[in-house]
């Protein structure tokens, strides 16, 4: 692998030229978030499936797609980032990639719930370290002032993994069952893996770290925290993906159930629902902060307020539209706005963090949004379905997945106040 790094060359004061190299590994990267998020939510689609074959509850199947993920993907989370923060984030992405992606596969050969737990678990692992890893690396390949298109960029990357692994897969369990798309699905990461090992070239950390390289988790950890705007877009970002990843686990299942959609069917138009809306909602944010920011910093905080606190009840239109047309339509537009805020916060993250602490304030988030978010949002969404079902039948899921909305609002207050103290606490 090479050792030289992608290079930023200033063509004008306060205006950087980005180097072919630097887009290319941008372009890396955001294949790494394709199947970072592909592989992540490839189980959404297969629940009605697993839970036929095995007999699993709703429950059973919150923990599958929430908890059995989220408890390692953030546990682990933080001594990662730290790893990354100090050693080859190349080689530990290319490392966390074919673990999470030969896991994704393994899942495809579980014949218990015991089974299937162990497999999400290791997809979890897996995970752990790649967003820490990427945003820290993409903070390096670009200057401050492209970040947060940059991110954006990584951001599109998942969404489109996300929307082509509902049509892939929903296409290939009508084919070949769900536990082939598993095993296509999983093991088609593992080529790019080396691609990054042998290909991908490790970026000069900006600024000065050699001084605190050797830094404890602790201190690090303390210090962010002594910030109360990243305190508050840390819950922002934890309280928001409670809300999406609740929405976005049950949402095959509940065009299933409730309107009686094909696998075929949920991953073709809910998928490109998800696809069209987000990448378009994504890169307009990422777009919109190129522009806004420098005028005003807070446009970080204020752009992820306006877009998650407004998708809330464009999501609740969803659940309560009479036709699944309909409720595919209104996506389409819930998904552009809530994702116009996504890349943007998650960059802010960097604002307010230095450059020995910027993966470890990343994971530091993903723990909280891990939690609560893939490991509580799922579950609870399931939970609520079992507890409502004996009153309202397999409608119960649709008044689940309802109340999780309130969630996206709850977020949007949380980025409206870390924006009181956005300049005070920015380093960045």
């Amino acid at each position: 692998m090479a050792d030289s790094a992608p290079t930023i060359t200033d063509s004008a004061p306060g205006a950087a030229s980005v180097s072919l190299g630097t887009w290319y590994a941008i372009g890396i990267l955001t294949a790494v978030s394709f199947f970072n998020y592909m592989d992540r939510m490839v189980l959404a689609v297969l629940l009605e499936p697993i839970k036929a074959e095995l007999g699993l509850t709703d429950s059973q199947l919150g923990l599958l797609s929430g908890l059995a993920f989220a408890a390692f993907y953030a546990t682990l989370g933080i001594p990662l980032a730290r790893l990354a923060d100090r050693a080859s984030r190349v080689r530990l992405l290319a490392a966390c990639l074919a673990l999470w992606s030969v896991m994704t596969a393994l899942t495809g050969m579980a014949r218990s719930f015991g089974h299937l737990f162990l497999a999400r678990v290791g997809v979890g692992i897996g995970e752990a370290g790649c967003v820490p890893a990427a945003h820290s690396l993409i903070g390096d390949y670009l200057p401050p002032e492209q970040r947060a298109f940059g991110i954006s960029i990584f951001q599109a990357g998942g969404l489109a993994g996300l929307s082509a692994g509902l049509v892939i897969t929903g296409f290939l369990a009508d084919e070949l069952g769900w536990r082939a798309a598993l095993w296509i699905v999983g093991l088609a990461g593992v080529p790019l893996a080396l691609l990054i090992f042998l290909t991908l070239k490790e970026p000069p950390r900006r600024g000065h770290v050699a001084e605190t390289a050797g830094e404890p988790a602790h201190v690090a950890i303390g210090a962010l925290l002594r910030r109360p705007a990243l305190r508050h877009l840390v819950l922002a970002l934890s309280v928001g993906a409670f809300g999406t990843y609740g929405l976005t686990q049950w949402l095959p299942a509940f065009f299933m159930r409730i309107h009686g959609l094909s696998l075929t069917q949920i991953g073709l138009w809910s998928g490109t629902a998800s696809g069209v809306g987000g990448i378009m909602g994504v890169m307009l944010g990422g777009w919109l902060a190129m522009r806004l920011i420098p005028r005003d910093p807070r446009w970080e905080l204020w752009l992820p307020a306006i877009a998650y606190g407004g998708s809330a009840p464009l999501y609740a239109a969803v659940f309560l539209a009479p036709s699944p047309w309909l409720a595919i339509g209104i996506k389409v537009f819930a998904t552009f706005l809530a994702a116009s805020g996504g890349g943007v916060a998650l960059s802010a993250i960097q604002s307010f963090a230095e450059p020995h602490r910027r993966a470890t304030a990343i994971s530091l988030t993903l723990f909280l949004s891990s939690l609560l978010g893939l490991g509580l949002g799922p579950w609870l969404v399931g939970a609520a379905s079992d507890a409502l079902a004996p009153t309202l039948g397999r409608e119960s899921l649709r008044y689940a997945l309802l109340l999780s909305t309130v969630a996206l609002v709850w977020a949007g207050l949380h980025f409206l106040l870390s924006s009181r103290r956005a300049v005070r606490d920015r380093v960045a």
